[in-house]
């Protein structure tokens, strides 16, 4: 069996990195250890990644699902190092709220997607061997003791922090080990408060605890005891050691006979050396592991899906330089390395439980958070938005930066710009209206070209009379200038292989 891309981990990135490349008609197979559903773990899905999903044409399918655990999903508000409320209108995003939904109801909507794009998703495959040459040699031990190869061109390891592929593929892990221990759970106890969120900090520890499930049996809790911080990770989590920690911090006893699920965590804290090597590349958790802080992990992974997915399928179709992979790294490494910065910032002030350690938190949460731009500032970093992509020093200032909302008033009427890329293609947008690029062709490539000036062009792009978007809705190029196909084409072939 040979196919272009094989994908190892069934996990969110790498079911979105399926999903972009099958969407470019990319030849995949996804290769999973696991046979069952995963635990619940990550349950937040950000504004920036719901932008994501709409130019793909599915926010509304997780909206909906979101709907089935609480009647209004739309939480307009979140967490930074423990305190709130971090408040997402900030932003300036059409999606100015965030989901609560676990991480399995996230992996079966991704993967039913990913099997109606046609992918096969080989399940209790656990990969034992790569060796890279002309292709990628695979060898996968099947869940029944049976042995499997094959070959792809190219190989995305997405099976987590303790990654296979990373380990096979000589990538070194630096880092530091786990100082404390954290528990997630899913207790078995009807949400016992009124708003969506109830959080507590104060010399026991932290707490934060809100529905999870469509039956309103479940409370998810994230909890850091001051003294259970010092358990063993391997020591399982039972219903009573939940029961004692949560009533101690929340300052109020509660009744936990059961929990569905539970795990510890730790701030342990790695980096991989690089994100590709050869003809494997690295996304997701494979790359990094850090405490869960506010709970983004899992978005960070989503958006490098989406930064690779387009780009390996450009490669794969020929329709761009292999060398286009170097720029997942170049782009996609800083901002790892400003979550496992910000990780450790929010960790150093939310699990000091010192009376010192209590009253900084609690000045920073009443005195400082309210302020809007520190509250917009800790919103993008959420989003892992605080610093744009790379840019050369000729290029306009949102070169690199996210694409705003863009409703355009064409020939054929109003149209959003997440609407135009849910072919992944590059849109070409002259903004003049005045159809300066209406005959420029690009061939094979996956470029469209579109005419017609922004409704109340948002701040920065008055002034715009060339834009173009890449597929993962980054800016690639503007331009103040009258479009002028050569430089528009120019454009273009900084990011692909065009045909003349």
């Amino acid at each position: 069996m040979h196919v272009d891309v094989a994908v190892v981990g069934g996990g969110p990135s790498g079911l979105m990195t399926a999903s972009e490349l099958a969407l470019a008609g990319v030849n995949v197979v996804v290769l999973e250890r696991r046979s069952e559903p995963v635990g619940s773990r990550a349950g937040t899905i950000l504004p920036r990644v719901l932008e994501l999903f709409d130019t793909r044409g599915i926010a509304q399918l997780f909206i909906d699902r979101a709907r089935a655990i609480r009647e209004n999903p739309l939480i307009p508000y979140h967490v930074w190092g423990g305190m709130a409320p971090v408040v997402w209108r900030h932003l300036g995003s059409p999606f100015g709220y965030r989901l609560i939904l676990s991480q399995n109801m996230t992996e079966e909507m991704l993967a039913d997607q990913v099997v109606a794009q046609g992918v096969h998703i080989l399940r209790g495959a656990t990969v034992t061997g790569l060796e890279q040459g002309e292709h990628v040699a695979i060898t996968v031990a099947m869940a029944d003791g049976a042995e499997r190869s094959l070959t792809a061109d190219w190989v995305v390891g997405a099976d987590g922090a303790r990654s296979v592929t990373r380990r096979l593929a000589g990538i070194g892990w630096e880092g530091h080990d786990a100082t404390f221990t954290g528990i997630v759970a899913d207790a078995l106890i009807e949400f016992p408060w009124d708003a969506p969120r109830h959080n507590a900090h104060n010399e026991h520890g932290w707490a934060a605890a809100f529905p999870f499930d469509t039956e309103g049996e479940v409370t998810r809790f994230n909890i850091v005891h001051a003294e259970r911080r010092h358990a063993d990770r391997r020591e399982p989590v039972t219903a009573a050691e939940v029961t004692r920690c949560v009533s101690e911090i929340f300052g109020q006893k509660l009744d936990i006979d059961a929990i569905r699920w539970g795990s510890r965590y730790t701030d342990e804290t790695r980096i991989a050396d690089t994100f590709r090597k050869g003809r494997i590349l690295l996304v997701g958790e494979s790359t990094r592991v850090h405490y869960p802080a506010s709970g983004v992990g899992m978005n960070f992974c989503l958006q490098d899906a989406f930064n690779l997915g387009w780009k390996l399928a450009a490669v794969v179709n020929r329709h761009a330089e292999e060398s286009l992979l170097d720029t997942y790294e170049t782009e996609r490494r800083p901002v790892t390395d400003e979550l496992l910065r910000s990780v450790a910032a929010q960790c150093a002030l939310q699990f000091d439980f010192t009376p010192g350690g209590v009253s900084h938190i609690r000045f920073f949460e009443e005195r400082l958070l309210p302020l809007p731009e520190v509250n917009r500032a800790l919103a993008r970093d959420l989003n892992g938005l605080s610093f744009p992509y790379p840019q050369r020093p000729e290029d306009h200032p949102l070169v690199g930066t996210t694409a705003p909302e863009l409703v355009l008033q064409t020939a054929d009427g109003l149209v959003r710009l997440a609407e135009l890329l849910r072919g992944q293609e590059f849109v070409l947008i002259d903004c003049t209206g005045d159809g300066h690029y209406r005959d420029l062709k690009f061939g094979e490539a996956p470029v469209r070209t579109v005419t017609g000036p922004a409704v109340l062009p948002p701040a920065g792009l008055e002034n715009v009379r060339s834009l173009l978007v890449r597929p993962d809705s980054y800016i690639a190029w503007a331009d103040e200038e009258i479009p002028e196909p050569t430089r528009a084409r120019g454009a273009v072939e900084r990011w692909l292989r065009i045909e003349r």
